[in-house]
């Protein structure tokens, strides 16, 4: 499109104009922007007819109802961009996912004044959040789905809040450059060409007390990543406290998923690989550790050990650049 460019540069001008946006940001006066929409070109170009037909007849009828159209359209256009103003834009995040798959940005948008906003939508890309309203002092959280092309880092470059209330006729926006971002895992490889390592209790074994299977040792509050076989659901269900039970033993098996054990030429296919084995190896419950040229990640579990793994790998170097943009 021709046009494409020209917009281009307005979104650009507008990045060297605002900066990155902290959080939260409120949105101020002078960076809402306002244009009429194609109905209000239409309702204008209108009036504009009905004007000049009234100054050809002189009637004053004509003027009268020429005069208040006018006027509603003033007035819509001040009432479009108020919509906007003042609106507190806080929380914007990215989720992560894997790649072939889409991630969740998140805008969470809080209405601080004593007056409804209507009809509040949000635009990234080619993706769309459904318009919602505010009551005074409502928070709402509008979310959109990004395509996620391949692994790496998913930036959310650029975020338009908009509206076209009331009426339809013009339509205010405000630009967000929000310094956020969401990881684009390897996709797994759908059939691995041999199982995850299956670990030893070496001497690199990890002790794990809640991994043994000797001998009950008592209770512990619960610990985000604890696998749901330790949680003790009866005292829970008893009206307890979340709780994970202990037990002692011999060390846990570890395995160690290492990228050089792999023949395969392909670094993309030896991460899918990897991918893969992170997921079953989560999902077996026992402690695991990644080995990559440069570093290593030690054996330890949870669901913070399995997204550390698995950002390194989408970090690995040799991508194809922003995970949200298709290069091919």
């Amino acid at each position: 499109m021709l046009l494409q460019p020209v917009r281009e540069w307005l979104r650009e001008w507008a990045l060297r104009r605002q900066g990155r946006d902290p959080d939260p940001v409120t949105l101020r006066r002078r960076r809402i922007y306002i244009l009429p929409t194609p109905l209000g070109t239409g309702f204008g170009l209108m009036v504009l007819a009905m004007l000049m037909a009234a100054m050809n007849y002189s009637n004053s009828m004509a003027f009268a109802l020429t005069f208040l159209l006018a006027g509603l359209g003033l007035v819509t256009m001040h009432w479009c961009h108020q919509n906007l103003c003042g609106l507190v834009i806080s929380g914007v995040r990215v989720t992560s996912t894997f790649a072939g798959g889409h991630a969740e940005l998140q805008v969470t948008i809080e209405n601080t004044s004593a007056t409804e906003r209507y009809e509040i939508g949000a635009v990234c890309g080619e993706s769309k959040a459904t318009p919602r309203d505010l009551e005074p002092g409502e928070r709402v959280r509008l979310e959109l789905r990004l395509p996620a092309h391949h692994r790496g880092r998913l930036p959310a470059e650029r975020v338009r809040l908009y509206t076209t209330f009331p009426f339809g006729l013009f339509r205010s926006w405000a630009w967000l450059h929000p310094n956020a971002h969401g990881i684009v895992y390897p996709a797994p490889e759908l059939r691995a060409p041999a199982p995850p390592p299956g670990g030893s209790a070496g001497h690199d074994a990890v002790t794990d007390p809640d991994s043994g299977d000797d001998d009950f040792t008592g209770l512990r509050p619960f610990r985000p990543g604890d696998t749901p076989r330790r949680v003790a659901w009866k005292a829970l269900a008893r009206g307890g406290d979340l709780v994970v039970k202990q037990f002692s033993g011999q060390p846990a098996a570890t395995a160690w998923l290492d990228f050089n054990d792999l023949t395969q030429p392909d670094t993309e296919q030896r991460l899918r690989i990897l991918s893969r084995w992170v997921i079953d190896s989560h999902a077996s419950g026992r402690a695991w550790g990644l080995r990559l040229p440069g570093g290593e990640i030690p054996p330890s579990s949870g669901m913070g050990h399995r997204h550390r793994c698995l950002t390194e790998l989408a970090l690995f170097p040799g991508g194809t650049g922003p995970a949200g943009r298709d290069h091919a």
